[in-house]
């Protein structure tokens, strides 16, 4: 455990692990042990999207975890050298730079509530670097030439598959929303049959449905009428059946529920929708997160390394 004595950060790193014998003086705790809780449960509260407050507690569940195991003392008595080996151990476990960076988000956000309201002198993550993350989207996703064939793997699968299907693909949803979707969230709109969706910050979006998307979700909405549209599924068992519906497609790969959402961007983009579009349909706030998508095959279809094996004489 921590002591008042001041000691030097002195860190044993092998291929396998890394373990730590000492640490550095703490950040400074101006709360009572026994208010930590209160204080992580009142910046949690801070987020008005159930699923942010979900996914943050789950990061800071995360980076306790780990002072726990590593004998680092408690939750406010952190420096950053901790962090520092914190979010090395992350990369060596084979998390992506996009986890990584939206942990350390996380525990940074939660430092900064606690140094707000005088529970902590510093904030420990400030000065941490952060993972640098590409200007495309690592996986290609689905196209017009790949989707087609899960659209039609999954009609020939349950309700619940198809629905998958629907929402994530057709309509662009993250599993998380996907998940909280009602048959009461579906509603005619201006002419438009729509789907009110919770999206980031608890912001509320109306999302089109495609003729397409509605024949898809046909069979959850007799099954369970105005309530949930997949029940008892969580996002570990939706992984599973989308795995599934990507080998009855006959992939090649295993296909992942963020597949089909990213497959939304690459079609609609192959489709010719303009970017803007696109950016509306998917909800991002940012329209540089949207081109990350686009950018990925088209950094590979207009990729320098086929004429130059042309010029070289080794063919394209």
């Amino acid at each position: 455990m921590v002591t008042d004595k001041p000691h030097l950060m002195i860190v044993m790193c092998y291929l396998e692990g890394m373990t730590i014998t000492a640490y550095s003086p703490p950040t400074q705790s101006l709360v009572k042990p026994g208010e930590v809780q209160t204080l992580a449960l009142s910046w949690l509260a801070s987020f008005g999207s159930p699923r942010t407050r979900q996914a943050y507690a789950e990061d800071l569940r995360n980076f306790t975890t780990f002072l726990e195991d590593h004998d680092a003392g408690g939750l406010l008595e952190v420096s950053r050298v901790h962090v520092d080996l914190w979010a090395r151990s992350l990369e060596s476990a084979g998390y992506a730079p996009a986890t990584r960076a939206r942990r350390l988000a996380s525990v940074a956000s939660f430092y900064a509530y606690a140094a707000s309201v005088g529970a902590v002198s510093s904030n420990p993550v400030s000065s941490v670097r952060r993972p640098k993350l590409p200007n495309y989207s690592p996986r290609l996703g689905l196209d017009l030439t790949s989707a087609p064939p899960v659209v039609k793997a999954a009609q020939r699968m349950s309700s619940q598959h198809q629905a998958i299907v629907a929402l994530c693909l057709f309509t662009g949803l993250r599993v998380s929303e996907a998940l909280a979707v009602k048959g009461s969230d579906i509603r005619e709109e201006g002419g438009h049959k729509v789907l009110e969706v919770t999206s980031k910050g608890g912001r509320r979006d109306l999302v089109p449905l495609s003729f397409g998307a509605a024949r898809l979700l046909s069979g959850v909405l007799k099954l369970n009428g105005s309530g949930e549209l997949l029940p008892n599924l969580d996002r570990f068992q939706v992984l599973r059946m989308v795995a599934a519906i990507g080998k009855e497609a006959g992939l090649d790969r295993p296909l992942t529920p963020h597949d089909l959402r990213h497959g939304a961007a690459t079609c609609a983009l192959e489709a010719g929708e303009p970017l803007h579009r696109v950016q509306q349909l998917l909800r991002h706030a940012n329209p540089m997160t949207t081109q990350r998508y686009d950018h990925s095959r088209d950094r590979l279809d207009s990729s320098a390394a086929y004429g130059l094996g042309l010029a070289l004489g080794g063919g394209a």
